[in-house]
């Protein structure tokens, strides 16, 4: 028993002198490297965006918003243009916007707005029929709802 033992220890322990040199010798070679110097970008700015005088943000007041259906909500508004009709579907230039987020697209069919909803909208003569853009219920869901004529 006291053979196998020393001869145990004979084989094991210069296995584990040979592991540790391996080591030592694989940490000098990092040491050797040379140390990559950081790069540094500047940093990128984006310009602020800016709105022109004609493009001016209005907010919607929600007094007087109906339900009409589905997820549709709508409301008489008098606004600076004349929105769309059966002879002009798409002259309307309104984007609605909810707490600063762009909703749309744009002119689309009322039956879309009342069954899909989920921020579609359309200005239709003076009538803004619109759609949150998780069809919640604007009245309760505390975003403010604003727009710009292009």
């Amino acid at each position: 028993m006291k053979t196998i033992i020393k001869s145990t220890r004979n084989v094991v322990l210069p296995i584990i002198t040979i592991v540790a040199m391996l080591s030592a010798i694989n940490g000098c070679k990092k040491a050797d490297q040379p140390t990559p110097t950081p790069t540094t970008t500047p940093p990128t700015t984006t310009p602020p965006v800016t709105t022109p005088q004609d493009e001016s943000i209005k907010s919607i007041s929600l007094i007087g918003l109906r339900v009409d259906s589905g997820f549709c909500y709508k409301i008489g508004y008098d606004l600076p243009e004349i929105g769309d009709s059966n002879t002009s579907p798409t002259v309307s230039k309104l984007r609605l916007f909810e707490n600063g987020v762009e909703l749309g697209p744009a002119h689309s069919t009322h039956r879309d707005i009342r069954n899909f909803g989920l921020g579609q909208f359309s200005h239709w003569g003076n009538t803004l029929y619109f759609s949150t853009s998780d069809n919640s219920n604007p009245l309760t869901n505390g975003r403010k709802y604003t727009y710009t004529m292009k």
